[in-house]
């Protein structure tokens, strides 16, 4: 064999040793090779919902659940009219009787161009409420939206927020009347940029703070940046990196809206929508397998498993953390969060038209 020849070999496997190696990374990051070795179960019944339940947040003293939906399958899929679709946001009354909660409509006219993904409850000090939504409007400017509430719970158009630095919006905590964090989980609009980030695993992802003037980056450095919330005090923000597979918790300056990271847990599942319940608790939805997430995601017969993460964090860093309902994705395929409310959880998914009403054991477990 000539030298030129061995030359192109050498290159040729140091290419498969590199390709094997980035497939490795994103398999094992993505869960593909965890294994489920039991489901752990609740007791649930099924609400009907539009497509795509994504986001739930729960107005504890009003009983009431506000849920952030719209089609995703049909606006993936770009059939004609696509552009035309409109999510919305809509509510639960909680206080009626468990067997009679529905689903009913409170989005306004305005924006007429609405696709809500994450959101976020703000009660003031005065009792006034605003809801916040990430809006990815057909126009491909990413937005959060603000709304006014009524007694009644239903929403009235405040204002819109843009910035330079809302690029891939995914979720949003609000921390005042008119400011907010909220995460970018791609660094790019690209379809490319966006695939090769996943699959290398870059971690350009970030959380960006508003203060109700201008934006700024408040934290960065994360593989997929997803579900965001803040502890009842404002003292702590917790970042779910569902890539990553990994809940980074933040010190917070209420003054400067400035993040500290104090602690990082890896839960060994990709982690959704973050709720904090009352008792300072959080729960949060999560994939353990995204591969079949992926799968599920351009089709509905392929099931994703479920799974809701109870964590309870630390005084001073660390706590504990384990697995209350876990799903082969029979009962619900791609979940995206799980909302408490008292001894039962509110589990809302990506893409199928149903919001699951289960029971909420503290009991943490293994899978």
């Amino acid at each position: 064999m000539s030298k030129r020849w061995q030359i192109v070999g050498y290159v040729a496997l140091a290419l498969v040793i590199v390709v094997s190696v980035v497939a490795w990374r994103f398999l094992a990051a993505a869960g593909y090779f965890t294994g489920i070795r039991q489901e752990i179960a609740a007791d649930c019944r099924a609400i009907p919902a539009v497509p795509g339940p994504e986001d739930i947040v729960i107005d504890h003293e009003r009983g009431i659940a506000y849920v952030s939906a719209y089609d995703r399958r049909a606006v993936q899929a770009g059939a004609p009219g696509a552009d035309a679709i409109r999510g919305g946001i809509y509510a639960i009354d909680l206080n009626a009787p468990q067997a009679e909660w529905a689903l009913y409509p409170v989005t306004p006219a305005t924006p007429a161009d609405f696709r809500p993904h994450g959101i976020d409850l703000y009660i003031g000090a005065d009792g006034a409420r605003r809801l916040f939504a990430v809006n990815h409007p057909a126009s491909g400017t990413e937005t959060v939206e603000i709304f006014d509430i009524a007694e009644g719970g239903t929403l009235a158009y405040a204002k819109s927020v843009t910035d330079p630095l809302f690029v891939s919006l995914n979720d949003v905590v609000a921390v005042g009347p008119d400011s907010f964090y909220a995460t970018n989980d791609h660094a790019s609009k690209n379809g490319l940029h966006q695939l090769f980030s996943n699959v290398l695993l870059l971690r350009n992802t970030n959380v960006v703070y508003h203060d109700g003037a201008a934006a700024r980056i408040a934290a960065e450095r994360f593989v997929y940046a997803n579900g965001i919330n803040v502890s009842a005090d404002g003292a702590r923000v917790y970042v779910a990196d569902v890539m990553g597979m990994s809940l980074h918790v933040f010190a917070r300056d209420a003054a400067t809206g400035d993040l500290r990271g104090i602690d990082m847990a890896r839960l060994g599942t990709g982690i959704d929508n973050i709720d904090v319940q009352p008792d300072g608790s959080l729960l949060i939805g999560a994939h353990p397998n995204i591969i079949d997430f992926i799968a599920h995601a351009g089709d509905p017969a392929s099931l994703s498993p479920s799974q809701v993460v109870r964590v309870e964090p630390g005084e001073n860093g660390g706590g504990k953390a384990g697995t209350i309902y876990l799903n082969l994705g029979t009962e619900i395929s791609g979940i995206s969060v799980a909302a408490g409310y008292g001894d039962v959880m509110l589990l809302g998914q990506v893409f199928e038209p149903e919001v699951l009403v289960c029971s909420q054991s503290t009991e943490m477990k293994a899978w």
